[in-house]
């Protein structure tokens, strides 16, 4: 074995974990130790499955530098640590290893991973844009596609092998824990994260072309061809883009060619003739031709007078239909097989909130900033400075601060995270 697993705090200054002088800290980094120490003794956290296997590593308020390689026998161990140590962050590998606190990766010798996915506001269009509850509610949105439509439907994954978690900042982590996938290389993984993201979905495929008609003459032929919709009780992507060409006719109807344009940026430097005329294939009916609404229905898209139109329907489909389906996952996290992802039920250091895991069932009535604030912080006001005007919403209330405060504990905790409030105030004009 490489050194020993911790049954000791003190063991890490010890062997292959050098003795580390802490960084001095304010009064805004004591606060949150103190709390978090708190926290930690009335609270163990969710071990992963196999811990005696898990690499963990740590983030402190007193460091400026991540400390991994530290493996534990037991949940205990691992809760003694955290009372000691008291971690900003908390970390346990996907993988499980031979040697989990071996010192290098090699050494550790892999013998399997968990396969994790990562929904993150970074990811997800938009989410900048927004306040802190709005940005979650958005990618919780992201996580009921993903979960729902590709985990347990396309990849016929069982509800009991998933764990929910939320990270306790600004998304939420999905621990797959099965015997199918715990073997899978990057390469293997990296496969999911394509289907699931739609990345080079073959249009040929969803709309195979066919030869609908052919006419002779003089020895040439004339042959029409069609590119047939898939049918209704398709499954997976050919499914989706089935919706998909149902929005798009409908998102395009009635639109000049400047509004064309910018909702779909596309068209950008499409010319307008072709734009029109794909238009009129679609839309004017003048002619007795049946219309792409009528096409779907048939399962056909064949009625267009150029096939220039129907190139463009079908480049508008890749470029703007297909990212309406996939999921914005984190997509480096899902193929890597020695990733270090956050401990369930510890405390995130940049909110205070915890690391909340759940499943199914009990992620929809989920609200992280009303059920991830721990019981223990209590209502008694401390001051505070908040920088700057806020608008903060947390455990059901909404607060509206700026400059010297009084607020619940909770919230300083989190304000305090989140480095919008600080314990220290300006000297007095």
């Amino acid at each position: 074995m490489f050194g020993l697993f911790v049954r000791d705090a003190d063991e890490v200054g010890k062997g292959i974990y050098p003795e580390i002088n802490p960084l001095p800290m304010g009064p805004d980094q004591e606060l949150m130790m103190s709390w978090f120490r708190s926290y930690y003794m009335a609270q163990p956290p969710q071990p992963p499955s196999r811990l005696d296997r898990r690499e963990f590593g740590f983030m402190f308020f007193d460091r400026d530098f991540m400390q991994r390689h530290i493996g534990f026998l037991t949940l205990r161990d691992l809760q003694t640590y955290l009372i000691s140590r008291v971690p900003s962050h908390a970390y346990h590998s996907s993988a499980y290893y031979q040697y989990p606190n071996a010192p290098t990766m090699g050494e550790k010798r892999w013998e399997g991973a968990d396969l994790i996915f990562d929904l993150d506001a970074d990811h997800v269009k938009g989410a900048e844009e927004l306040s802190y509850a709005d940005m979650l509610a958005l990618v919780k949105v992201e996580l009921l596609r993903l979960i729902d439509d590709f985990l347990l439907g396309d990849l016929g994954l069982d509800a009991s092998n998933l764990k929910i978690v939320f990270s306790g900042g600004r998304g939420y982590h999905i621990h797959v824990n099965d015997a199918r996938v715990a073997s899978l290389k990057s390469h293997e993984r990296r496969e999911i994260v394509d289907y699931i993201s739609g990345t080079n979905l073959d249009m040929k495929w969803v709309f195979p072309e066919r030869v609908a008609a052919a006419k002779t003459f003089k020895g040439w032929t004339q042959e029409s061809r069609v590119r047939d919709v898939p049918p209704p009780k398709s499954g997976g992507w050919r499914k989706r883009m089935r919706t998909g060409v149902e929005w798009l006719v409908e998102e395009m109807r009635n639109r000049d060619l400047p509004d064309l344009r910018q909702r779909l940026p596309s068209l950008v430097d499409v010319p307008d003739g072709i734009i029109k005329g794909m238009m009129r294939d679609l839309y004017d009916q003048s002619d007795g031709a049946e219309g792409a609404q009528l096409t779907l229905d048939n399962s056909v898209l064949g009625y267009f007078s150029d096939r220039r139109h129907l190139e463009l329907f079908m480049l508008l489909l890749d470029n703007e239909v297909r990212p309406r389906f996939t999921s914005e996952i984190d997509e480096p996290v899902t193929s890597d097989i020695k990733r270090l992802i956050r401990l369930p039920l510890s405390l995130h250091g940049k909110t205070g909130l915890r690391v909340t895991p759940m499943d199914r069932e009990t992620l929809g009535p989920f609200e992280p900033l009303r059920d991830a604030v721990p019981e223990i912080y209590p209502d008694d006001e401390v001051e505070v400075f908040v920088r700057g005007h806020q608008e903060v919403e947390l455990k059901g209330r909404r607060f509206t601060l700026e400059g010297r405060c009084e607020v619940p504990t909770y919230l300083a905790i989190f304000l305090l995270g989140r480095k919008i409030a600080t314990l220290e105030f300006p000297p007095e004009p």
